[in-house]
């Protein structure tokens, strides 16, 4: 099978063309069928994905989720196939699919896969999403870390935001439709997950399974900074949803709005600003997995 490669040189902070050659050796060492493109832009990966889409049968990113992202977006309902060597600073998708951190080991997968068809997650009959899209704290959280400009990255830098956007945030009215019901109610911030992950390791919809036909709903409800401060490192273990402030649902569908012009983020890339409509497309993705 062909494998066109989309080499993001942004991820792992802009160390990824210098693992180019070893990427290389370790496809030519396997005998793999491949191109490698180093994208320029996030249109470029679009771009370069729906062009190539008759050429190639595999689609993998080496990157991070972002990447994948925008390949999906293209690949969604195909029969073509995605896959990773994660590269990114999170790397949710690989988590969420065990796909393993090693490169070489990543390579072996792309010699003998297993092709697992996967849900998706569709906002607004429009944007496709693999991980977990939010809205409210966490998308502040988003804006601040994907702005910040310190040394940090990856878990790290997605800990300093929550801290600081935790200093002035403010619980909001938000309003929910889904499965016959309509709600309003006070809240931190909501969570829509086909996979169970997020910044880097948080289990903010650990039961969440991207082949059940199902969105998981984690509503954090309104609570003070102390309580909000004790129970947020509860999320990477997923144990949150014990908490009596957290809602947790399976839904189909979601429309959600609220009071505040919060932005929407999906697989960590800004996708639109609130209000939105989320579904799940069951099984709709074809995605190269270790063949175990």
């Amino acid at each position: 099978m062909k494998n066109l490669i989309i080499l993001n040189p942004a991820s792992f902070s802009g160390k990824t063309v210098e693992k180019k050659e070893e990427l290389e050796e370790l496809l030519k060492k396997l005998g793999l069928d491949y191109k490698i493109h180093i994208s320029r832009s996030t249109d470029d990966i679009t771009q370069t994905v729906r062009s190539n889409i008759d050429n190639f049968t595999n689609f993998i990113s080496f990157g991070g989720d972002g990447t994948l992202h925008y390949i999906v977006n293209v690949l969604v309902a195909t029969d073509k196939n995605v896959g990773c060597i994660p590269m990114g600073s999170g790397n949710d998708i690989a988590r969420n699919m065990k796909i393993p951190q090693n490169m070489e080991e990543c390579c072996r997968i792309l010699k003998n896969p297993r092709i697992k068809r996967v849900d998706l997650g569709l906002i607004n009959s429009k944007y496709y999403y693999l991980a977990v899209s939010g809205s409210g704290f966490d998308s502040v959280v988003n804006d601040l870390a994907n702005n910040t400009k310190f040394p940090l990255k990856g878990p790290a830098k997605y800990k300093y935001a929550v801290y600081k956007t935790l200093i002035t945030f403010r619980s909001k009215k938000f309003s929910f439709k889904y499965d016959g019901y309509q709600r309003n109610l006070d809240a931190m911030m909501l969570a829509v997950g086909n996979m169970s992950t997020y910044g880097g390791g948080m289990k903010i919809a650990p039961q969440a399974d991207p082949t059940d036909g199902i969105l998981d709903l984690c509503i954090i409800k309104r609570m003070s900074k102390i309580h909000f401060i004790k129970t947020f490192p509860s999320v990477y273990e997923g144990t949150h949803t014990n908490d009596p402030f957290v809602e947790y649902l399976k839904v189909k569908s979601i429309e959600v709005d609220s009071e505040y012009n919060f932005s929407v983020f999906a697989d960590g890339e800004y996708i639109c600003k609130l209000p939105a409509k989320f579904e799940v497309l069951p099984k709709t993705l074809n995605f190269l997995t270790a063949n175990t």
